[in-house]
């Protein structure tokens, strides 16, 4: 299949017209696509808001390309951390085998932009999802995830008059864990019942290897080795049920281990056809100034030979009061900042860098920032984010900035 050079949902969103609903913009006569000729500085936006550093963006997104490229693995990035059609584009763009969705809904909105092969990384057991991949353009190359017997039979009831089969990737999970057979023995059975079901068609295998703690700790890094290796035997396993089917996917999701699922398959036996290995890393793209920071190989101290990632995301808002020594009431809160992992970073102020600085409490509106330097009223403070998947869901509009802190262009995010 041929990725598309451009994507027609990026033109249908660079024309809807900007007003009050994108709160971080002054008012605005023009279009999303118009954002980065309206001559703003950073400073011009109504903050709080987060930006997109485009130059940190471009740098991950050829990092990670090569990548892949060196690890003769293919690419289906988690879509579901931007849901924005300007950097799905830039993804494909840079060679990306398809798109990674968590739900149908995301895989709709996904198909709707022009996206051909979408992988949903989940079990689909709803009737009206199921329906609607029953009824979904035959173009679209879609996968599902099946880890029971049950959840078979139920898709096999509603897809098997579909024109195409679609294609179903068995999950393979741990105790403990979220989905995913439990056993070799609990896989098998499911690929079983998927190869002799109509309208289903059994494409290979898939885990996600981020059920373990993100931590580079040996005994963390172990316990993935084992278990991308457990998914490596098992889609040779499968190798002998999946009929005429000209390859076979094996595959797994995440950014902090990405580097452990390749090279744990690297010991794959030849099989009578080729196998597409897949990872759906996603987080990579911004990076983030926490937990990413501490667990991804290409961390700025991971020493990668192709370098490190750079933080995309920032927080940028207004010192609203500082009701006592070293405390500053910050303008943003959790309505805008993720905190599911960590809580902001503090990274500069007026005056540079604020070392010591932290981010105590979130109130939805406010943050409680204990600082040992000069924090003012109406000072601008910029903060790093961790775990990106929780910040875009935020903000509908994102400006894209350049290195002089220029609004150059927005990210438009749709949840």
């Amino acid at each position: 299949m041929t990725l598309p050079a451009t994507l027609p949902g990026l033109a249908r969103s660079a024309a809807e017209p900007l007003g009050p609903h994108f709160r971080n913009l002054p008012d605005h006569t023009g279009t999303v696509g118009t954002v980065g000729a309206a001559g703003w500085h950073v400073t011009d936006l109504l903050l709080p808001t987060v930006t997109l550093r485009r130059s940190a963006l471009e740098h991950n997104t050829a990092l990670f390309s090569r990548w892949c490229a060196d690890a003769g693995v293919d690419h289906a990035p988690h879509g579901k951390t931007t849901m924005s059609p300007q950097l799905v584009a830039d993804q494909l763009a840079a060679g990306a085998w398809g798109l990674t969705a968590a739900t149908v809904a995301q895989a709709r909105i996904m198909h709707s932009w022009g996206v051909p092969r979408v992988l949903i990384a989940n079990e689909v057991v709803d009737g009206p999802g199921l329906s609607w991949l029953a009824a979904a353009d035959p173009d679209l190359d879609g996968y599902v995830l099946a880890d029971s017997v049950g959840g078979v039979d139920r898709m096999a009831a509603v897809l098997g008059d579909r024109p195409r089969p679609l294609s179903v990737l068995v999950e393979l999970g741990v105790p403990g864990g979220r989905a995913g057979a439990r056993s070799r023995d609990e896989a098998l059975a499911v690929a079983r019942r998927v190869a002799a079901a109509p309208g289903l068609d059994l494409a290979g295998v898939e885990c996600f290897e981020g059920v373990y703690p993100q931590d580079r700790a040996a005994e963390s890094v172990a316990r993935v080795d084992r278990f991308a290796a457990d998914l490596a035997a098992l889609v040779a396993d499968l190798d002998g049920l999946a009929g005429d089917r000209s390859e076979l996917v094996l595959t797994a999701g995440g950014s902090a281990y990405p580097d452990r699922v390749v090279a744990a398959w690297e010991a794959l036996p030849a099989l009578s056809r080729p196998v597409r290995k897949v990872v759906r890393s996603g987080g990579y793209l911004t990076h983030d100034h926490g937990m990413y920071e501490r667990v991804s190989p290409f961390a700025a101290g991971a020493h990668n030979p192709l370098g490190a990632l750079r933080p995309a995301l920032e927080l940028w808002a207004y010192v609203l009061s500082t009701p006592e020594p070293g405390l500053a009431i910050c303008g943003f809160g959790k309505r805008d900042a993720a905190y599911d992992a960590d809580l902001p970073i503090p990274l500069r102020g007026p005056a540079g860098p604020l070392p010591g600085s932290v981010v105590g409490k979130l109130n939805d509106q406010h943050a409680f920032v204990r600082h040992e330097g000069e924090l003012a009223v109406g000072d601008v403070v910029v903060l790093g984010l961790s775990h990106p998947c929780t910040v875009f869901d935020k903000w509908p509009l994102i400006p894209l900035l350049d290195d002089a802190d220029a609004v150059v262009g927005a990210v438009r995010t749709y949840f």
